[in-house]
């Protein structure tokens, strides 16, 4: 065999191989960035939890109408809010978006919570207009996870 015929057999029997170390290689740096944290990923705990709280802060707040507060259902809300944001937190700096959102949501819950015990019962008109702000809060939060999904 000639060189310039050995060559043409080397290239033309060895470009599916490079391709394929290729894609390997591509493969692997997306695995190994999805891994380390470079990539955030939909997560359906938070999405659930931050679904399922809201509708409970909703209706605590409809409880701010009566004379008396129930201070276990607060302190409950609270609980469960700490707990979203730790482990949201805990997923690290790619995930700030939602857990400063989270956080701006226990701010808007203490302060209407400290509304609420320290001038007394909500009237109607005022029960609306913290519910609709406490929802929006939530809303942007719930959104800002499932922007996440890449399935939709």
């Amino acid at each position: 065999m000639g060189g310039k015929s050995m060559r043409k057999y080397l290239i033309r029997d060895n470009v599916p191989k490079v391709i394929l170390l290729n894609h390997l290689l591509l493969l692997w740096f997306i695995s190994a960035c999805a891994y380390v944290g470079f990539i955030t990923y939909y997560d359906p705990i938070t999405y659930k939890s931050l679904t399922d709280l809201k509708p409970e802060v909703m209706a605590l707040y409809g409880t701010f109408t009566t004379d008396s507060v129930d201070a276990s259902q607060i302190a409950a809300t609270r609980l469960k809010l700490a707990q979203i944001y730790e482990y949201e937190k805990g997923k690290g700096e790619k995930n700030r978006e939602t857990y400063e959102q989270i956080k701006k949501i226990q701010a808007m819950f203490e302060r209407h919570v400290s509304d609420r015990l320290t001038t007394g019962r909500w009237t109607t008109t005022h029960l609306n207009n913290q519910k609709q702000n406490i929802a929006e809060a939530f809303d942007i939060a719930i959104k800002t996870e499932r922007l996440k999904n890449k399935n939709e």
